[in-house]
């Protein structure tokens, strides 16, 4: 098979420019050579339900790559959303206070603290319970050259200013999007709260300042309940692909987004700021004018 040939199959541009070290251009240029026989089994592989990322043992992520290998999450680009956000927030609490320190549990392979690291001037410590993941992390902290602390542990023990997670949030009964992902990093009990339960019980003695990227509408209520017992200041959801009309439903349901947090606040005699991000694929799917609409509500007072 030609080269020209193959860059009409799926991932096949990818696939050779890893295999033959070219970019797409010299691919183009050279469109009637020989694919490497490689190029089959590798595409054989893929097309079987085979990471990719796990083939060629990278992942791009926040325009970075990261290494990447079979037994750790592969980072998905809805989680950007909540490194953008956290790398925001941390830049302007750094205005007053030089000695930002940040903690990253169920760190992976390190993708959300390495970013931190990189665009910010906080401590980052990178926490995880999974000796595959925290070597694959090491090796990101060394491939991009950063200051971030690696620790075993189960989520947390250190106190912090702000602590950032992508935790397992997913139900068991839930399908997985591929049998190889390891399960510890997506599944979270029946409801899929048994990690959120836990960061928010054990981090509100010891964090300021949370972001946590969730996914299941269903059980919003139960989260929100328990929000209410801590005392923390910033909550973070990232809402993925499809589910915006359900979280502005749910809100809606409560009087509005300002006036459920609001009363939460004056309730407990606290100050506090509550973020809910639409995901970078979310965004897309509805308009410019729902986007503003609820993105004002959230803005409003509290």
């Amino acid at each position: 098979m030609k080269i020209k040939d193959a860059l009409k199959i799926k991932n096949a541009d990818y696939i050779l420019q890893k295999l033959l070290n070219k970019d797409k251009a010299w691919l183009f240029l050279n469109d009637n050579l020989e694919v490497p026989k490689e190029f089959f089994f590798i595409l054989e592989k893929v097309n079987s339900g085979y990471p990719i990322e796990y083939i060629f043992k990278e992942v791009e992520f926040f325009s970075d790559t990261f290494y990447i290998e079979e037994g750790v999450l592969i980072p998905r680009d809805d989680t950007e959303v909540v490194v953008e956000r956290a790398i925001n927030l941390i830049n302007n609490l750094q205005t007053s206070n030089d000695n930002v320190k940040v903690v990253d549990c169920c760190t992976g392979s390190g993708i959300i603290a390495i970013e931190i690291a990189k665009h910010t001037n906080a401590k980052v410590i990178a926490t995880d319970i999974s000796k595959k993941a925290l070597k694959v992390a090491s090796i990101n902290v060394k491939k991009h050259n950063v200051d971030v602390e690696i620790k075993k542990c189960d989520l947390f023990n250190d106190k912090a200013d702000i602590l950032v997670a992508n935790p397992p949030y997913v139900e068991i009964s839930h399908k997985k999007p591929n049998v190889y992902e390891p399960d510890i990093a997506f599944f979270a009990g029946d409801d899929g709260l048994d990690i959120i339960k836990k960061i928010m019980k054990g981090g509100g003695r010891k964090m300021e300042i949370f972001g946590i990227e969730i996914r299941n509408k269903k059980k919003e209520r139960e989260k929100m309940r328990q929000y209410k017992k801590e005392k923390y200041k910033v909550f973070t959801f990232a809402v993925p692909e499809g589910e915006y009309e359900l979280y502005k439903e749910f809100f809606k349901s409560k009087g509005g987004f300002s006036k459920f947090i609001r009363e939460i606040a004056e309730k407990e005699g606290l100050k506090r700021k509550i973020e809910l991000i639409k995901s970078i694929n979310a965004i897309k799917e509805h308009s410019l004018k729902e986007y503003e609409e609820l993105e004002g509500s959230i803005s409003d007072g509290i």
